[in-house]
C-alpha cells in the first residue's frame, strides 16, 4: 500500500505532518532538531536507495539476460528465477524513481490522476508475483525432489505458470484501484475508503494473502525437501538422483530457501507496520511513524537488490556466466 496516513473519514493522506500529530506545539529546539533529524535522513535516504536501485537493476538485468541468451539455462527453475529477477526489475524500476520525488515534495503528485491509480497497485502486483513466483518455485523442487517418477512440470508448461501468477497477483489490488484517487485540493494521491472496517479487512487480508498463505505453503514444502534428501536413496531413487545430480538438488533447494528467508525478513517489517497503523493508530502514537514506515519500505526494495547476489554467490552456474559477460562487456576475454 501506498505511504499515507488515516484521517477521521477514513480516507488516507500523506500530507499530514508529524507536528500535527504531537498532543502539544513543538518548541523552536523541538523544530530544530527535527529539521536536522530530516536532513540526515534524506542524506541517508538517498544514499540507500541509489545503492539499492543500481545494484537490483544491474544484478536482475544480468540474470534476465543469461537465462534468456543461454540455452543450457533454459529449464524450469531458471524461468521462475528469470520471472522473479523480472518482477524485482518492475519493482525497483517503479517504485524508486517515482516515490523519491514525491516523498521530497512532502507527497505532492505530480504524475496524474492515471498515474495514482496505476503506479501504487502495480507496486503491490509485483510483491503479490515475486513471492508466488516463490511459492510455485518451491513445489516445482518439491515435487521433482519428493515425487521424482512423477510427471514434471516441463519448460513449455511453466511459461502459463508465469502467466497465471502474474493474473492472480492482479486480483488482490483490484479493491486498491477502485479506491485511489488524486485529490484536487492537497494534490495527492489518495485512498479513500467508505468506512476504517473495510481498509482494516483489506490490509488484514493482503497480509495473509501476501504473507502468511504463501509462507506457510514454502515452508511445509522446504521442510518436505529437506526430510526428503537427508534420507538414505533406495535402489529405485539411486537412477534419479545420485551423486552430483543428489548435491546439485541441495544447492539449489538451499538457494531457494534462502532467497524465501529474504524475502519473509524484507517484507515482514512493512507488513506489521501497515498493520500497525490500521489497528493501533501508529500515526498518531509514535510521532516518528513515517521514518520508521520509510525505513520498512527501504528494506523491501534491499530485497529487490539481495536475490541476484544470493544467486551469484549460491550457485556455480550464474556464477560463471556473469563472469563471461562481465569479462566480455570489459574485453579481457
Amino acid at each position: 500500500m501506498a505511504n499515507e496516513t488515516s484521517d477521521s473519514l477514513g480516507a488516507l493522506s500523506p500530507t499530514r505532518l508529524t507536528w500535527q500529530r504531537n498532543s502539544t506545539f513543538p518548541t523552536s529546539a523541538d523544530v530544530t532538531s527535527k529539521n536536522e533529524f530530516v536532513k540526515y535522513w534524506k542524506m541517508v535516504t538517498l544514499i540507500l536507495y541509489s545503492t539499492i536501485f543500481t545494484t537490483s537493476t544491474v544484478g536482475n538485468s544480468l540474470v534476465c539476460f543469461i537465462i534468456l541468451r543461454r540455452r543450457a539455462m533454459k529449464s524450469v527453475v531458471n524461468y521462475l528465477i528469470l520471472n522473479l529477477a523480472v518482477a524485482d526489475l518492475v519493482f525497483t524500476c517503479i517504485c524508486i524513481p517515482f516515490d523519491i520525488p514525491v516523498q521530497e515534495m512532502d507527497y505532492y503528485w505530480p504524475y496524474g490522476a492515471f498515474m495514482c491509480r496505476v503506479m501504487y497497485p502495480l507496486q503491490t502486483q509485483t510483491l503479490f508475483a515475486s513471492v508466488y513466483t516463490l511459492v510455485a518455485l518451491s513445489l516445482s523442487r518439491y515435487w521433482a525432489i519428493v515425487h521424482p517418477l512423477r510427471q514434471q512440470l516441463k519448460v513449455e508448461r511453466v511459461k502459463w505458470v508465469i502467466f497465471l501468477i502474474w493474473v492472480i497477483s492482479f486480483i488482490p489490488v483490484c479493491p486498491y484501484i477502485a479506491t485511489l484517487r488524486l485529490n484536487t485540493s492537497t494534490l495527492s494521491c489518495e485512498e479513500n475508503w467508505k468506512n476504517d472496517t473495510s481498509r482494516k479487512v483489506y490490509t488484514l487480508s493482503l497480509f495473509f494473502l501476501q504473507y502468511v498463505i504463501p509462507l506457510t505453503v514454502i515452508s511445509c514444502a522446504h521442510l518436505s525437501i529437506a526430510l526428503e534428501l537427508k534420507r538414505k536413496p533406495t535402489t529405485r531413487r539411486r537412477s534419479f538422483i545420485r551423486g552430483v545430480q543428489h548435491k546439485e538438488a541441495r544447492k539449489v533447494a538451499r538457494m531457494l530457501a534462502t532467497v524465501t528467508l529474504l524475502f519473509a525478513a524484507c517484507v515482514l517489517p512493512n507488513n506489521i507496520l501497515w498493520l500497525w497503523l490500521d489497528f493501533g493508530a501508529a500515526d498518531k502514537n509514535f510521532p516518528y511513524f513515517w521514518d520508521l514506515l520509510s525505513f520498512g519500505n527501504i528494506v523491501v526494495f534491499f530485497n529487490s537488490a539481495l536475490n541476484p547476489v544470493c544467486y551469484t554467490m549460491m550457485n556455480d552456474a550464474y556464477r560463471k556466466e556473469i563472469k563471461k559477460v562481465l569479462l566480455r562487456c570489459l574485453k579481457i576475454e
